[in-house]
């Protein structure tokens, strides 16, 4: 009985040291959540890090954060992948007890949201679940302007006097007799404040007086104060009201090139500078890699949109753009020479009110590129798309998420370059398409070919004279045997006369 006791204390005892090295494990793993900014306004970027920590090192790591998508928009984060609430996380650690994921996000909304951590693991020798967290991060209002002034203020009829200011808030402009309407054109330098323009744009002779009230988001407001002067004199017959020389026409509608850019928040890797457009300095964002010249043009509903001019400069075409979090992308055509890998199609999706070229996944094939393998029937890949952006002075392809309104880069996408076709054509055509090493065997074979030719024309001509010279000799030798022949035959018929000639005188 006292041994069978014993025994049973030692199996408890062993149980408990066990028990309680579990519980110290578990509690050794842990996650943690900070913010980049304690009390994000609306509009602001936040950066969500969460840190895994453990007791021994690990290999890997996996979790997913829950968040509020109306208070948050998530933007990207290293080996990240979700939004609309989830973000799925898988890191590959080597070999460390602590490992730190940045999340970004933009505050789209005023208000509380609660930011927490579930699933959470970690691969050292076996897959060890790692507890859970949360934080709750408060979003503040937006802070309102008191910014009431103007960022620009021109007229489609006549000359502001003196030059426009923001300061400046007394303006004067004259006008001939037949110029009967004026319109005002007027951009706030704060995005958020209202524009206001008392009157029409018909004129009387005479004084015109029109004002500009600029209601700062705040409730501030700042009144600009123009007089147009109509003339009542009958212009001269040559007289009119000449364009101004940054002023365009597009469709059919008047648009005018920004000659000052200041208040407009350029795309990321751009920065303002100048241009020359119809002899006039306007403003221009050029990107530091030299690739796009955006130019800004103000049409008569007040709104500045960018532009990219031809190369003859003669027309504008709309930069396709859009903008994600505080980030833009600019939408371009694959370079020439280059496709979608096998398994994908080219095809269309409207992306920020543009008709943007894409890829998709094929309706009949299987899609096989960076581990994507999914028929496109699948609808968890239907609403996803493939588009080449230039962002940050950089080209790469980007995956767009249609039904979330996402834009991630998408390294896995790889273009391919295209094969050249065979087309019929003469030597030199092919000749010039080889490389250098290609054109210098092709000439060391020519020349080969000529010298072999060479050497057997060389050895039948050898042959030729050969043969000749041997029938010569030939022929001579017949010659002088037939000479020979005939001479001795002719030797015995003279000496067989001669002999019958001497016989006949002894008879005599």
């Amino acid at each position: 009985m006292k041994k069978s006791f014993i025994k049973i204390i030692t199996i408890l005892a062993t149980v408990s040291v066990a028990v309680s090295c579990l519980v110290f494990t578990a509690s050794a793993s842990s996650t943690t959540i900070s913010f980049s900014s304690s009390k994000p306004s609306v509009n602001d970027s936040v950066t969500v890090t969460v840190t895994v920590n453990t007791d021994e090192n690990m290999y890997g790591t996996s979790f997913s954060v829950n968040y509020n998508p109306d208070v948050l928009r998530f933007e990207s984060g290293d080996n990240a992948t979700g939004g609309a609430g989830v973000v799925n996380v898988v890191y590959s650690v080597s070999g460390k007890t602590k490992q730190s994921c940045p999340l970004k996000f933009t505050a789209i909304a005023s208000g509380s949201c609660t930011v927490s951590v579930v699933n959470a693991m970690y691969a050292s020798d076996n897959e060890i679940a790692v507890g859970g967290s949360s934080a709750t991060l408060t979003v503040a209002d937006a802070a309102k302007s008191d910014n009431a002034n103007l960022k620009s203020l021109s007229l489609s009829a006549g000359t502001l006097s003196p030059k426009f200011s923001a300061r400046k808030t007394s303006y004067t402009a004259k006008v001939a007799k037949n110029v009967t309407e004026c319109k005002i054109f007027a951009t706030a330098a704060d995005s958020g404040a209202k524009v206001e323009v008392s009157g029409t744009s018909a004129l009387n002779e005479g004084k015109n007086v029109r004002t500009v009230t600029v209601t700062a988001p705040s409730g501030a407001q700042k009144v600009y104060t123009i007089t147009i002067t109509r003339s009542d004199e009958e212009p001269e017959e040559s007289s009119q009201t000449e364009p101004q020389p940054n002023e365009t026409v597009i469709d059919g509608m008047p648009f005018t090139v920004l000659t000052d850019i200041s208040g407009i928040t350029l795309p990321n890797g751009f920065s303002a500078d100048t241009a020359d457009f119809n002899g006039t300095q306007v403003a221009v964002a050029k990107d530091t890699a030299g690739y796009y010249t955006v130019y800004y043009l103000k049409g008569a509903d007040d709104s500045c949109v960018p532009y990219l001019l031809s190369e003859d400069g003669k027309t504008f075409e709309k930069l396709k753009y859009a903008v994600f979090g505080n980030n833009t992308y600019i939408f371009a055509d694959v370079p020439d020479g280059y496709k979608a890998p096998s398994g994908y199609y080219e095809t269309t999706v409207d992306i920020g009110g543009f008709n943007i070229k894409a890829f998709a996944v094929t309706n009949t094939e299987t899609g096989a590129s960076g581990g994507l393998n999914v028929s496109a029937a699948d609808a968890d890949y239907s609403d996803f798309y493939y588009v080449y952006c230039f962002f940050n002075g950089n080209f790469s392809m980007y995956r767009y998420d249609s039904a979330e309104n996402v834009l991630q880069r998408a390294p896995e996408f790889k273009l391919i370059k295209e094969e050249l076709e065979t087309k019929p054509g003469g030597f030199g055509s092919r000749f010039a398409s080889l490389s250098a090493n290609a054109k210098i065997m092709v000439i060391g074979l020519v020349v080969a070919l000529i010298a072999a030719a060479v050497l057997v024309v060389l050895l039948v001509l050898k042959l030729v004279k050969g043969k000749e010279s041997e029938d010569d000799i030939a022929f001579t030798s017949d010659f002088d045997e037939v000479a020979v022949s005939d001479g001795a035959e002719k030797y015995e018929d003279d000496a067989t006369e001669d002999e019958e000639q001497t016989e006949e005188e002894e008879k005599l």
